[in-house]
This record gives structure tokens, sequence and C-alpha cells, in this order.
């Protein structure tokens, strides 16, 4: 801790305790010098945050005092109280699903891109574009070349905050007389945009997609093509074309990480192949969950229907401008890149971590960095002890997932030394 955070805390602590009360008054800066034994540089960083943060302010003649009153350190604690006890559970071995890599994302560079937007008190004092901020657009449309051979232009690309705001927007303009085709396995959120806008809903067997397509009647087929199967796996090139194929049918791809491959080929994107396809991705997994980033491209027919005017932005300005900055500046290839190895090393490792403790049957499930393995175990028994032992798991109706994505090599180890001893006691 920083020594002016240590100033800080100390007196936030005093006011917050009833030491030092309202309207009482505080060490001079002079005073906090000599007490403290720091440099006057370092009490003042810490009084002016006090200052800003409303637990102290200057009164003329009499010099620094207590501001915050007896209702605002109760609201303090009541606020901090309520935090504490809704705090979200902290793991010794993490192996959920939600992980990802935090140390290969380099924040120093983050920041300094933020700092940058920031400090541009122009940009900042004006409201995004509801499409997206044009430069990131315009970024965006080279990485997807790059990366997905998606030939597209800035004005066909739709900025939101995740996929399912950017579904909601694409639902507005949709014929709501049109039939929508749903995997079985589709997730939750994606299948609430379409039932909240009173679709009819046609569900979809992945293991005879075509043939339920085509039997079905349906007029949409919303797809997770990285996560297309019942074993987790993407979906097949041969599978691919014959959808693509079907040129009276509009496909949206959901292409979730579809450029972050470590374990198996990269498929081609359906976007690559027709030009009836509306393409979907986010880089929630690719940089940070925090960072809520995704885009939407539209084709010809949809790209005319848009009207940027019925809609506001759903993503950060301040996010979208040092993002584009961070893919100009080649970051964003470069983490990719540097993800591709990690992951790739991670997952065999844990592989072999499963094969020398476990012994038992799994799958990878490449998009989501994780392996999903089946326990013959009382499973209600099974969660409590993982519960009681600190031990974080995901959970289905076909087993428990462990992430590899931000455990490093010792950690998952010792995690899975631990999950075997678990097991053994169910």
């Amino acid at each position: 801790m920083k020594k002016y955070e240590v100033i800080y805390n100390t007196y936030r602590e005093s006011i917050l305790s009833g030491i030092l009360k309202y309207g009482d008054r505080v060490d001079s800066i002079r005073e906090c010098v000599k007490k403290m034994n720091v440099s006057k540089t370092t009490v003042e960083l810490a009084y002016n945050k006090l200052v800003l943060d409303g637990f102290i302010s200057s009164k003329e003649k009499v010099g620094y005092v207590v501001s915050m009153n007896p209702e605002r350190v109760l609201l303090h604690h009541e606020i901090l109280d309520y935090s504490s006890s809704h705090k979200e559970k902290e793991y010794d071995y993490d192996f959920r699903i939600q992980s990802v890599s935090i140390d290969s994302f380099e924040t120093s560079i983050w920041k300094r891109y933020i700092k940058d937007v920031l400090n541009d008190k122009k940009l900042m004092s004006s409201y995004g574009l509801a499409q997206g901020e044009y430069g990131l657009r315009q970024a965006l449309c080279k990485y997807v070349y790059q990366n997905r051979n998606i030939l597209c232009f800035p004005e066909q690309m739709v900025i939101g905050s995740n996929y399912q705001s950017l579904l909601y927007i694409f639902c507005g303009m949709l014929d709501k007389q049109k039939v929508i085709g749903l995997s079985t396995l589709v997730d939750e959120q994606a299948k609430q945009v379409f039932l909240s806008y009173g679709f009819s809903v046609k569900y979809l067997n992945p293991d005879h997609f075509i043939e339920d397509i085509q039997t079905k009647c349906v007029d949409v087929v919303y797809v997770n093509t990285t996560c297309f199967s019942k074993n987790r796996q993407s979906m097949s090139e041969k599978l691919r074309k014959e959808l693509v194929g079907l040129s009276h049918i509009l496909i949206l791809e959901d292409d979730y990480n579809g450029e972050l491959v470590y374990a198996s080929k990269i498929k081609t994107s359906l976007c690559s192949m027709s030009n009836h396809v509306i393409y979907f991705s986010s880089f929630s997994r690719l940089l940070l969950p925090s960072l809520r980033i995704g885009y939407m491209i539209l084709n010809e027919e949809y790209t005319k229907k848009y009207c940027a005017s019925f809609f506001g932005p759903t993503a950060s300005k301040l996010e979208q401008v040092a993002f584009s900055q961070y893919i100009v500046d080649g970051y964003l290839q470069k983490h990719l890149r540097k993800l591709v190895r990690e992951y790739r090393e991670k997952h065999l490792y844990l592989k072999k971590l499963l094969d020398t403790y476990l012994c038992v049957s799994y799958i990878l499930d490449e998009t989501y960095m994780a392996y999903w393995i089946k326990l013959d175990v009382d499973m209600e028994k099974f969660k409590s002890l993982c519960e009681s032992n600190w031990m974080g798991v995901s959970y289905s109706s076909s087993g428990i997932g462990l992430s590899f994505a931000s455990m490093d090599k010792e950690l998952m180890k010792d995690g899975v030394i631990r999950l075997a001893e678990l097991v053994k006691e169910c």
C-alpha cells in the first residue's frame, strides 16, 4: 500500500468509527507531515482524496475539518455492510468457467489508453454514436478481415455492450411473422430475446440440424457455431457449407471466440461464405469480462433497414475510443497470439493432470477454455464438499466444468489433487 493510501485510510477509519466527529479539526498538512514522517506531497495526495470522497473539507482560518455528518456516516456503514454481505465468494481453487486469463492482459497498456481518452475533454463532453464510434468500426473491419476473412464496411457494423443487446436491436428490424429456429443447446439469454419479441420459435436438434430447418419451415436460424454440438465442439465445415447453401434462410451467426482457437483448426465463418448472414461477436473472453464491447455486422438488406436514430448507444464511448486505438496499435492481435500460446499449454497440462489424478472421461470445451468431466458421485454431497473446501467449479446436467483459463500450473495441480480427494470422499 502506498504511503498516501495509509494516511487516507487512517483518517477515513477515524471518521467512520467516530473517533473524529463532524466538525472536528483535522491535523494541518504540516502537522501530518511531522506525525507520519512523510513528504508534503504525500499528505496533499491523501487529503485531496479525503476531500473528493467527502470525508473532510477546508475551512477558512480553521484548516481541514470533518465534513461527513452522522447521517452520512450511518449510510456509509449500511452500504459497507450490504456490500460485505453480498460479496461474491472467493475460492482457493477457482476452476469456474466464468474465469479468463488475467495475467496475460496488460492492464498498464489499457490504463494508458483510457487515461488518454479521459484527458481529451472535448471528446468526453459529447455523447457517443448510437451505431458505435466510427474509428472502432473501422478498426474492427480490418480485424475481422484478418482473423475471420469477413469483408465489410464500417457502415455495416453496429457496436453494443454484448451480443444480447445487439440481438435486441436486430430483432427490432425483423419481421415479426418470421419463424425463428434455435438449436436445442442455445443459451437462455439468446432464447429470451426472441421470446420477448413474441416470435414463433422452433427448436432444432444439432444432430439433424439441416433436416429440422427444412421440416419445421423456419425463416431465420440463430446458431452459436463455436459451441454447436452436444459434446461442445464447433460446427463442422461440411455442415457450415450445407447451412449457407440454404439461400432462403437468414442466418444469425454467433461466432463466440471464433478466432481464439488453440486445440483445433480454425473454422470458416458463415459470414465470409454468404451474404444472407448477420454476424455477432464480442470480446468478453478475449480481453476481460468487465470490458463490455460486442459488435454486429449487417448484410446489405439490413444495413439499409437500420436507422441509428431509433436507438441509443449501449457501449461506453470511453472504452470504444480507447479500444479502437488499442487495435490500431496492434495490441489486440498481439494479445490474441499470446492467449493462443497460453491456452494451448494450459489445456494440455490440465489434460495430463486429469489423466494422472482423476482417471475420468472428459471433453474439451475450447470456446469456454474448460474441460467437462463426468463423475459417478452423489452430486449434492460433492457440491457441498467443494463449497466447504473453497473449490470453485461449474456444473451442468452432464457433469462438472473445470476452466484452466485463470489458473497457473502450480495452483492447477494442487486443485486437481484436492478435487480427486473430494471425489473419493463421495
